[in-house]
């Protein structure tokens, strides 16, 4: 029997498959513009490059970030159930999952200008599509264009900002480009409910709409190529295993708990997919993603590191408002306002980090990060129905300075241990690995707390989730200090 919801998953999967085809041919329709004849370019132009996908990378935050505020009103608009419309993050979440390891193709099949352009107009369209939305569905192809065009703009921008600038630079940029989106996530809520009760909804579309031609007009008159192209072709039997293995194990994880058959299925198809697809990447001369740089050590600990990272930041993320809310029965208003602190500390370290990275190394960032993560942690682990609003605060300062430095860092400096030609594969390796450890870990974390409270929200589980969460970061601990006994390599 086929149930509304994997109705809708193969709807959306049809869509995502069928939206791939239409970039594929629209790159193609750019193939005369020339890529391969480079030339090193000026401080200028790669401000402009950098800018131009800054504000991309902004743009899609933004929309990502702002779904929360304003789902209840897509819903009632489009006269739909909350199961419903919960695919409309569910579907991008999927999309993006799927585009990240597409990424590293595109960039050697299409010069770097092509492949920004042509996201950004997915991203624009997929805008005023959502914008001009009657129904759910078509809600959806919008909302799967934005996922698309935003899985480019992730990869894209780091691989971007190693090409541009010196070594010594990467670092101060990273923190930049974390200081920038880091910060959106703390302003869109605000400001699409702000736009959403003044104007409507479907003024942050068009809204968004009008940031992303801005970019795209900029983008057609400053961006220039930053590598060479080759003339090779899409594997498709490569694509298909990618999109089900990531995809189904990104949507497979965020409908673990509220529709646990059609999710335990889901992960067992992409489980078998993910091992035909590393299998023939392995065996592969021209391989759809390459896995080469998984034979680099550095590399291999900077994703470890990436992941287990990601795996605390979105666990806790998760844990301290349920802590707040759901337990010292604090509103939502309380409950942001005690973690702004952090967020605002976040925000503002993360390009000092950067600058810190390019001055020292990974290394003593590594050890300071890990162990401030691991003791904020288990400080969180302790709390209880009496524990002061100022012992928060400053814990999960502590935990997000702790998270910034170690964030943009572990990216540059695992991508610094590859060639340029494997630099894309490597940011789309990490990012779609942290992303899905981050995933599980807020699976594992709700698992956990609801043992430990016996199917209820205690104090008791939110304790062992935050223990748990220590563990992870002890494990960070661990990894720093292997790092740090390590032995300068060339790049592969």
């Amino acid at each position: 029997m086929i149930t509304p919801i994997n109705k809708t998953f193969v709807q959306i999967m049809m869509v995502v498959l069928d939206l791939t085809l239409v970039y594929h041919n629209l790159n193609k329709c750019l193939i005369n513009e020339l890529g391969a004849n480079m030339s090193k370019l000026s401080k200028t132009q790669a401000n402009h490059l950098f800018i131009i996908l800054l504000l991309s990378c902004v743009a899609s935050s933004l929309m990502q970030t702002a779904m929360t505020t304003v789902l209840p009103a897509i819903m009632t608009s489009l006269q739909v159930n909350a199961v419903a419309g919960q695919w409309l993050t569910s579907a991008f979440t999927l999309a993006m999952g799927i585009m990240i390891p597409v990424t590293p193709f595109l960039l050697r099949r299409f010069s770097t200008r092509q492949v920004i352009i042509s996201g950004l107009g997915l991203f624009t369209i997929g805008l005023v599509i959502s914008g001009l939305a009657n129904s759910l569905t078509i809600m959806l192809v919008g909302r799967v264009l934005q996922a698309l065009a935003s899985g480019i703009f992730v990869s894209i921008t780091q691989v971007a900002i190693l090409q541009l600038f010196p070594h010594t630079q990467t670092g101060t940029y990273m923190g930049i480009y974390g200081l920038t989106v880091g910060g959106v996530p703390i302003i869109a809520p605000t400001l699409a409910g702000y736009v959403s009760d003044m104007f409507g909804y479907r003024a942050i579309f068009f809204g968004g709409a009008v940031l992303t031609l801005f970019t795209l007009v900029l983008a057609v008159l400053l961006a220039k190529n930053i590598s060479a192209t080759e003339a090779t072709r899409l594997d498709w039997y490569s694509f298909g295993l990618s999109a089900i293995g990531f995809g189904g194990l990104t949507l497979g994880l965020d409908q673990l708990t509220t529709a646990p058959r059609f999710a335990t299925g889901l992960l067992i198809v992409a489980a078998i997919s993910l091992i035909l697809f590393v299998h023939r990447q392995l065996k592969a001369q021209s391989p759809f993603l390459s896995l080469r740089p998984l034979s680099n050590r550095p590399f291999v600990l900077a994703l470890l590191a990436s992941m287990l990272l990601y795996a605390v930041m979105m666990a806790g993320s998760l844990l301290l408002p349920i802590y707040l809310q759901s337990l010292r029965g604090m509103t939502a208003t309380a409950s942001g306002l005690i973690t702004l602190p952090g967020s605002l500390v976040m925000l503002l370290w993360s390009p000092i980090a950067g600058k810190l990275y390019d001055r020292i190394g990974m290394k003593p960032l590594l050890i300071i990060g890990s162990v401030a993560l691991t003791l904020s942690c288990a400080g969180l682990a302790a709390v209880s129905a009496t524990t002061a609003v100022w012992y928060i605060v400053f814990m999960y300062m502590a935990r997000m300075l702790a998270v910034a430095t170690l964030m943009m860092p572990l990216v540059s400096w695992g991508l610094a241990a590859l060639s340029e030609r494997l630099s894309a594969d490597g940011s789309a390796i990490i990012t779609t690995l942290r992303t899905i450890a981050g995933a599980i870990s807020m699976v594992g974390a709700t698992s956990l707390m609801s043992q430990f409270g016996h199917g209820a929200t205690t104090y008791a589980g939110i304790n062992a989730a935050f223990i748990a969460l220590s563990v992870v970061a002890a494990i960070l601990v661990v990894i720093a200090f292997i790092a740090a006994a390590l032995k300068p390599r060339p790049a592969i």
